[in-house]
Order: C-alpha cells, then structure tokens, then sequence
C-alpha cells in the first residue's frame, strides 16, 4: 500500500541574483511533515539535491524537513516528493529546475538506508545500514552499526564508527575511514585514502592516483603493499601464518602502514 503525505506548514523566500546580464529569480520553499507509520528503509531517489538521515532517542515519530530550490517558472514544486510504501520511505527528486533537499529523523537506529542520488550532499548517522550509489557529492556517515556498501562517482569520503564491513568504489575524492571494526575494501581512482582501524580485520586498500596511508591496531597480519610510483613505508611485520590479510597497493602515490 502506497501513502502519500502532503499536510505541511511552507515558509517560501525568493532569491535573486545575476549571472553574466541575464537576471534569473530562484524560490526558495521550506515544509516539515511527521509520519506516525513505523519505518524500517528509507530508500534515497533523489535526482539532485542534498539528504541528512539520522536516529534521535528523543524521537517518537518520523520528521521530514523539505527544503526546495526551484525556478520562479514553476508555480510551486510537487508535493509529493516523498512516500510510505509498508515500512519503507521515499525519498524522490521534484523534476527538472528543481532541487530538494531531505533532513529526516527517525527514532529508530535499526533503520536501513538503499538507494541513490544523482547530485548532492549525503549524511547518515546512527543507523543500521547503509547501501547506495552517488553521481556527485561529499558523503558522510557515522556511528553505522552494520554494513556499508558506498559507490561514488565524485566527491569525498568520510566514514566514522563503522560496525560492519565497508566496500567502497570511489571515483574521485578523498576518502579517510576511522573507527572501522568491520573488514574494509575500498577502491579509489582518484583522490588520498586513509583508513584507521579499531579492530583486527582485512584490508584491501588500492588508489589510482593519491596516496594510501593505513593504521591498524596491534595484530598478526599477512602483508602485501606496494607503489607502482611512489614510496612504500611499512612497519607492520607480514606473518605468512596469519589469517588477516591487508592489501595495499597505489599506482601513482605513497603506502604507509603502520600500527596504531
């Protein structure tokens, strides 16, 4: 069963601004909206335009804060961007010469965040999961509980507290990883990689052009870094028995491993 939600309280303003000699008007509109239905997913469609999802121990329902950007062509952007479908969220884009950006609350850290967004700003935090695909734009998450699946065209990285595994495909960006206690892989075409880990766990760590720099916390490790060009510093011994691998490798850029 699909829902649709539209009661809001908007408060619109207009920008305006010049670009070269041609004078274009942008509005600028901003809802709240609660949802008393419980949510399991939040799945992110966003076409272009920012999204902020995190867990509140204070909260006691579902809060959605819209906030539009949209062309003075338009008379008003859709209402119904977003929808419940079962225990599932969505959060979509508004059309063309129009952006939205979503910051949701829910009071659940057992939620799951699936998806992608073409164009813009991703934040997660305290949630349970995280699997999404992102054309463009800086994304962050925090305090994940479980697993994190992350493809990125471009932008940054930063990832902290992170409980499960975490598979990256990164196109360009940096990325830096800290608190990880799951098994991490990541791949970097372009951009510095850092990752810090709190638990003995794999590692596969590879960069096209940037440096890689990895710390790991006292372990028996099976070691295999190396720079097509670029230096190789690494003071973490290779034990051939070991069952943890750490795989580092940079084709043009320095590898550093080290303990923590």
């Amino acid at each position: 069963m699909v829902k649709r939600i539209v009661a809001a309280v908007a408060v619109v303003t207009v920008a305006m601004g010049l670009t070269s000699c041609v004078k274009f008007v942008q509005e600028t509109l901003r809802d709240e909206h609660t949802i008393k239905d419980q949510i399991a997913t939040v799945r992110v469609q966003n076409g272009s335009g920012d999204a902020f999802v995190r867990s509140s121990d204070q909260a006691t329902e579902v809060r959605i804060v819209r906030t539009f950007n949209f062309s003075k062509s338009m008379d008003a952007p859709p209402k119904d961007t977003y929808r419940t479908e079962g225990s599932t969220l969505v959060l979509e884009g508004c059309g063309n010469q129009c952006s939205v950006d979503y910051e949701v609350v829910v009071p659940a850290k057992d939620v799951k965040i699936v998806g992608e967004n073409s164009s813009g700003d991703v934040r997660f935090e305290d949630l349970a999961s995280v699997e999404i695909d992102l054309g463009s734009g800086n994304a962050t998450l925090k305090g994940i509980s479980g697993a994190v699946r992350l493809e990125n065209n471009s932008g940054d990285v930063n990832a902290t507290d992170v409980g499960g595994d975490f598979t990256g495909q990164l196109g360009s960006g940096n990325a830096t990883l800290t608190g990880m206690r799951g098994a991490v892989s990541v791949d970097n075409n372009s951009g510095d990689l850092i990752v810090k880990m709190a638990q003995v766990k794999p590692v596969r760590a590879e960069a096209g052009s940037g440096n890689v720099d990895v710390r790991v916390p006292a372990g028996a490790y099976k070691v295999e870094a190396g720079s097509g060009s670029g230096n190789t510093d690494v003071s973490v011994k290779s034990d051939p028995a070991a069952t943890v691998d750490l795989v580092l490798r940079a084709n043009s850029g320095d590898v550093t491993l080290h303990a923590a």
